[in-house]
């Protein structure tokens, strides 16, 4: 990541959760309507070269298939991707930090723990 250089943040997913982060003043963002178009739509927002975090809900990051940019998603750090649950779907906060910081970092903030 260079310095001085402010990235954007980019949003993928079903209309709530990205009305949600319109509010809030996210505007590099894509509405899924429908699964097939979450390849298509992750594509788009890995083009733009000014995100450097890029939001997807659970649902839509299970919908791409493509091994390429199933190991992004897993893997990058430029852009960052943070799958977050979906409305309806249930995940600790616990447990987004512990793939946050396990990514990151390379380490389980619950291997430490006895």
């Amino acid at each position: 990541m260079e310095s001085g250089v402010e990235y954007k943040i980019g949003v993928i997913g079903r209309n709530l959760l990205v009305k949600g982060f319109d509010l809030v003043g996210i505007k590099e963002s894509i509405i899924i309507e429908d699964d097939s178009e979450a390849e298509s739509a992750f594509r788009r927002l890995l083009d733009n070269k000014e995100i450097g975090l890029i939001i997807i809900n659970e649902r839509t990051s299970a919908a791409i298939t493509d091994r390429k940019l199933r190991e992004i998603i897993d893997t990058s750090l430029m852009p960052l991707v943070v799958e977050v649950p979906g409305y309806k779907e249930k995940e600790v906060v616990a447990d987004i930090l512990r793939r946050l910081v396990l990514r990151a970092v390379g380490i389980d903030i619950y291997g430490s723990i006895g």
